[in-house]
């Protein structure tokens, strides 16, 4: 039960932080300060929840020694995902910098919760 409840909060913190982002996504427009596509912002972050869902019920499964790597295939394969929207996406070009600042929060979220697990497992 404990393991649950660890999941259902790692869940909805991560949801929150994500919608306090687009949130700010969302002023930056209206202030015109930078205009940033949301399908970028949404792969982002889909990405972002099925790595910490996959993380999370490896926790709750208690398979010890694996969230690690887990953690690091999904860095990789996000990482590869940036590149390819890079060279794909016309925006994501005039933009690189508050796209790779999103990612990087994103990857920050992700640390935050791999190493809270990695300590609780223990």
């Amino acid at each position: 039960m404990k393991k649950l409840i660890v999941v259902l909060k790692g869940l909805g913190l991560f949801l929150l932080i994500s919608a306090l982002l687009f949130a700010l996504q969302w002023q930056l427009a209206e202030n015109n300060v930078v205009e940033l596509n949301y399908k970028i912002h949404i792969l982002i972050f889909f990405i972002t929840l099925i790595s910490l869902l996959t993380i999370l019920i490896v926790f709750a499964f208690e398979k010890k020694n694996v969230i690690g790597f887990i953690f690091l295939g999904f860095v990789v394969f996000k990482f590869f995902a940036m590149g390819y929207i890079a060279v794909f996406q016309k925006e994501f070009r005039l933009n690189i910098v508050p796209y790779f600042v999103l990612y990087w929060v994103y990857l920050l979220v992700e640390v935050v919760f791999v190493l809270k697990l990695v300590k609780k497992q223990d």
